[in-house]
């Protein structure tokens, strides 16, 4: 598989690195296959999902409601109305919030982004998750971060391996970048001592927790953890949400709350980006909440993901079950489960195997910047439909049984 990790610009304007994703480069590989392949590589929200919110009516709706606006370039900041939903719905799990601390950005990964130019300068330290989400350290490196990768545990984040890690480095981080609920990609939630430790440590630098918490509304069994702004009462940490996972990600309708002067930073870099989020999309999110609709919508979505989850289980028990040196976890929502294979084995030689089959996913070295988690892999169950999760596996095994000769 083609890696995207770095590409050289070769022009005499530009020559530096620049990082990419390779979750998109897989994602590419997949929509280019002739075959017909099941595709556990997507994390987006299922077909079903997204046309049960019947976009076209809620657009026109929003349109004849809004005229022109919906239409025409809006605020920096996003639409009033919708900043003050979000800043409503954060109060609501905990975190002292007003509207002007909200940014509407166009996903959460644009928020990130920002940040990113916000906070860091060349040279500056970032601790990341390992296994993490890379399309935010791609974006921490083209930034000029240096980057410090933390493992995860089943707890979420290991802070007792960061701070050693820092200390043998004599290195003060800018930030903490994680995803601490049904984590991008293992699925695991960081534990409420975890959540603890993190920020203790963040505030012993004076450094910025950066949370991008996509998932958080998608949790289907288990008790609500409180976000890491509602324990932190020093305002240095940065909640970066979406409505791409629970409404129309095509709409690339996201946000970050956080401190007044860091939004105003943040605002100030999305002028030279974009200027502001699609108004049509911020209008349909707030035509959709005028109408009450979320709060159903997300129970359907909850009960949906839970049983392909569950068919997850089902499937990955069937055909892997007693296998040696294969395991995967369990989570208690998102989209993901993290599978485990033996320190022997290449998942990107296994994907190249899974293709043949009609089979995709995101191999483990994608979410490590040093290369590591080889011999892991992405399952993202969020898409397929019960019956094609069990068939996607048993294509997978077949793949894995040609690669291990078994």
């Amino acid at each position: 598989m083609s890696s995207l990790r770095s590409v050289a610009i070769a022009s005499p304007a530009a020559t530096r690195d620049v990082y990419g994703s390779d979750i998109d480069e897989t994602i590419a590989i997949v929509a280019r296959q002739a075959r017909d392949t099941i595709s556990f590589a997507v994390g987006s929200p299922a077909r079903e999902a997204v046309e049960r919110v019947g976009a076209a009516e809620i657009a026109r709706a929003a349109i004849e409601r809004a005229g022109a606006a919906a239409l025409g370039y809006g605020i920096t900041e996003g639409e009033p109305e919708l900043r003050e939903l979000i800043a409503a719905e954060a109060r609501g799990r905990g975190v002292s919030v007003d509207a002007e601390q909200v940014i509407v950005t166009a996903g959460a990964l644009q928020a990130v982004d920002l940040a990113c130019r916000v906070l860091i300068r060349p040279g500056d330290v970032a601790v990341v998750e390992a296994p993490g989400f890379t399309n935010a350290v791609s974006a921490l490196r083209n930034h000029g971060a240096r980057i410090v990768e933390a493992p995860v545990d089943d707890e979420g984040i290991d802070v007792t391996a960061a701070a050693r890690m820092l200390r043998e480095l004599g290195a003060r981080p800018a930030l903490f970048f994680v995803v601490p609920t049904f984590q991008n990609p293992s699925g695991v939630t960081s534990s409420f001592a975890r959540r603890r430790q993190l920020l203790s440590l963040a505030a012993s630098y004076g450094s910025i927790v950066v949370a991008d918490d996509p998932y958080v509304r998608l949790r289907y069994r288990g008790d609500e953890l409180p976000d890491l702004a509602a324990l932190d009462g020093s305002a240095r940490v940065i909640s970066i949400g979406s409505f791409s996972k629970i409404f129309l990600p095509g709409l690339r309708v996201g946000w970050a709350i956080a401190d007044p002067e860091i939004v105003r930073g943040m605002a100030r870099a999305k002028q030279t980006v974009d200027s502001s989020t699609s108004s049509l999309g911020q209008h349909m999110v707030l035509e959709y909440a005028r109408r009450g609709a979320f709060p159903a919508h997300v129970a359907w979505l909850r009960e949906l993901y839970r049983e392909k989850h569950e068919a997850a289980g089902r499937a990955l028990e069937a055909h892997f079950g007693g296998e040696p040196g294969v395991s995967w976890n369990d989570s208690e929502g998102g989209f993901y489960r993290w599978l485990r294979f033996p320190e022997t084995v290449r998942t990107r030689r296994l994907l190249d195997l899974a293709l043949e089959e009609g089979v995709a996913f995101v191999p483990g070295d994608v979410f490590s910047a040093t290369g590591g988690y080889a011999n892991c892999l992405r399952f993202s169950y969020s898409s397929p439909t019960p019956e094609r999760i069990d068939e996607g596996v048993r294509r997978l095994r077949r793949a894995y049984a040609r690669l291990a000769g078994v």
